[in-house]
């Protein structure tokens, strides 16, 4: 049954999204079920640590015997610890008051680090062990499947310290860098904004979630008064924002200076990130030297979206502003934005449409509106039952329709890999955007189609094509410009947040030229990409993401019914291959020459001209 995109104007509509359902994992963190997957994993942290005594005296054949299981403990335990912690996260990003939780995750994140730190000597020893011993090791059938990441693992050996210090780091972890990413976290969960409500007069303070979903509000009052109410929240905590950042770049500055001594050659600060993602720096290269060759694509965006709001130019609080249509409001409840999701999947794959079915009937998507929730969105997943889950805070505008099909997009890779084994579904960021791009340009595509004749919706739609389009060519791009200075500038000493507002200030200058009133000189820490305590350089894999996704998606009409297994074989390949690799074996691309880069931003390029024929 088709769902009507029309908008509903009642006052009383509850626009808010639906509660997730966790009990089937836990019922608690007080729970006999928590606390016994807790004690298996104690128990087998106490076999690891038994197993690795004597363990490199042995001889070669029971040194692989032992190795082997070993291998299999340090999965089941990682799978543990993941699960438990996933759980922790689920309470603490809902209520950011729930000291429970974060006491359980800080618990998990240093038993993480114990863990790391425990095995160390082996992960050590397998990335110089001789090829002969491998192939010895590779062997058992539990073991095989971490093949690839220790090969492409092995390309680093030459940057290992010694035993010792590789032990010492992974135990520092969670008093270091992890402790610091979940300050950032409780400061953003607990945050609250003194926010003037332009129909009643008066302040009212809220959560910086609450708040960040008011900047997509229809009208401008409320959109100017929650970025300002967000910028004075935000400023409050400069200091310790700004402590986090640079504990963050120090800590990777000074390992990537302790790995070049090892390595006796310079690792950049971008090597590891670049590791993580699984791309060369010539890819980098040549995606960046595309986007950067193209700045008026994303200008040209930014242009037509001021115009439609009746500005010469945007105001920073104006970069996530629905479009301006004649409707007086256009929201949509959950259910309407959830069925109009399921249409559009169904038109790329029943499957799709099915999976969005199985999301919703085991309730494992959180979308509702609370005051001390953690801002933005994600897809998180429980390593025991392999079941996706997904959060948002929804409050009925497209763009919330639009951001969870992004991150259905998302639940739906991990689902298409969830017989695989637990090594082989660990994808790097850069590919873990093609599914969510997919998802997310299935829908758009779907209600351009949809519109008909109605104007106003495809005006609306069109115009959250032109504004994605600006964020992957413009803001994302000034994000790494940013992050890049900033490293430079953290190897001469400490950042002041006023320093960091002004190489923000450059970055935005740089990219956004022209096309607003003012730089956002805060974005550095009102963003929470730029304080994620595992991995650095968050936000550039965006970019690449959406490009990439779009290639792929391009490929939809052209291959026709051979396209979906494609696409499922595709993503199934993303946690045991490269990225140039991945795209060399199912598109037959380079990705370390721009063609295929620009390729895809002509994609968006016609995106923006069929919004501005509007």
């Amino acid at each position: 049954m088709a769902t009507s995109t029309n908008f509903v104007s009642p006052t009383e509509i509850d626009y808010s999204g639906p509660s997730w359902n966790n009990s089937n994992e836990y019922p608690s963190l007080t729970s006999n079920e928590f606390a016994y997957d807790q004690h298996q994993l104690d128990v087998i942290l106490a076999h690891i640590k038994e197993s690795l005594t004597g363990l490199f005296e042995l001889p070669e054949s029971e040194q692989v015997t032992r190795l082997q299981a070993i291998c299999e403990m340090e999965e089941q335990a990682t799978i543990l610890i993941s699960n438990m912690r996933t759980f922790a996260s689920c309470l603490s990003c809902v209520d950011g008051t729930n000291k429970e939780a974060h006491a359980a995750e800080m618990k998990l994140s240093d038993l993480a680090g114990q863990l790391e730190a425990l095995v160390k000597p082996v992960d050590v020893f397998l990335m110089t062990a001789p090829e002969s011993l491998l192939e010895k090791y590779f062997a058992h059938a539990h073991v095989k499947p971490t093949e690839f990441s220790l090969r492409y693992r092995r390309t680093k050996s030459d940057q290992l310290l010694t035993d010792a210090e590789e032990a010492l780091i992974a135990r520092l972890k969670s008093n270091g860098p992890l402790a610091f990413g979940a300050m950032y976290e409780q400061i953003a969960s607990t945050t609250r904004c003194h926010f003037e409500d332009p129909a009643t007069g008066k302040f009212r303070e809220v959560g910086l979630a609450e708040a960040a979903g008011l900047l997509r509000s229809n009208d401008e009052k409320t959109r100017r008064n929650a970025w300002h109410a967000i910028q004075q929240g935000w400023r409050a905590n400069e200091v310790a924002a700004s402590t986090v950042l640079n504990a963050l770049a120090g800590w990777r500055l000074e390992l990537a200076a302790q790995r070049s001594k090892a390595a006796g050659r310079e690792i950049h600060f971008l090597d590891q990130s670049l590791h993580e993602a699984r791309i060369s720096r010539a890819t980098l290269d040549a995606m960046m030297s595309a986007v950067g060759s193209q700045k008026d694509v994303g200008r040209r965006a930014l242009r037509a979206l001021a115009k439609n709001q009746g500005k010469a130019k945007l105001d920073p609080w104006d970069l996530l502003a629905p479009a301006k249509t004649d409707a007086h409001d256009s929201r949509l409840t959950f259910e309407k934005g959830l069925g109009l999701i399921s249409e559009a999947f169904d038109e790329v794959h029943p499957d799709l449409r099915d999976f969005v079915s199985t999301m919703k009937k085991n309730r494992w998507i959180e979308g509702r509106q609370l005051p001390n929730k953690r801002p933005g969105a994600f897809q998180t997943e429980y390593a025991k039952s392999n079941s996706p889950r997904v959060y948002q805070t929804y409050m009925g505008s497209l763009d919330d329709v639009r951001t969870l099909a992004h991150e259905l997009g998302h639940a739906y890779h991990s689902w298409v890999m969830r017989d695989l084994p637990f090594p082989a579904k660990m994808y790097p960021m850069t590919l873990a955007e093609t599914a969510s791009i997919f998802g997310e340009t299935a829908f758009a595509d779907h209600l351009v189609a949809k519109a008909g004749n109605n104007r106003q919706a495809a005006i609306e739609i069109t115009y959250q094509n032109a504004e994605s389009a600006a964020a992957y060519l413009i803001n994302i791009p000034a994000r790494f410009e940013f992050e890049t200075k900033f490293y430079e500038r953290r190897k001469q000493g400490y950042v002041s947040a006023d320093e960091l507002g002004e190489l923000m200030n450059d970055a935005w200058s740089s990219w956004y030229g022209d096309t607003l009133t003012q730089n956002d000189k805060l974005f550095w820490m009102t963003k929470a990409h730029f304080s994620i305590a595992e991995v650095s350089f968050y936000n550039y894999p965006y970019t690449f993401g959406a490009l990439f996704a779009l290639g792929i998606y391009a490929l939809k009409a052209e291959r026709g019914p051979e396209f979906w297994p494609a696409y499922n074989a595709l993503l199934r390949d993303t946690g045991r291959m490269t990225a140039e690799d991945l795209a060399m074996k199912h598109l037959g691309v380079d990705l370390t020459k721009p063609e295929f880069w620009l390729k895809s931003i002509a994609i968006l390029d016609a995106q923006i001209s069929a919004f501005e024929n509007y």
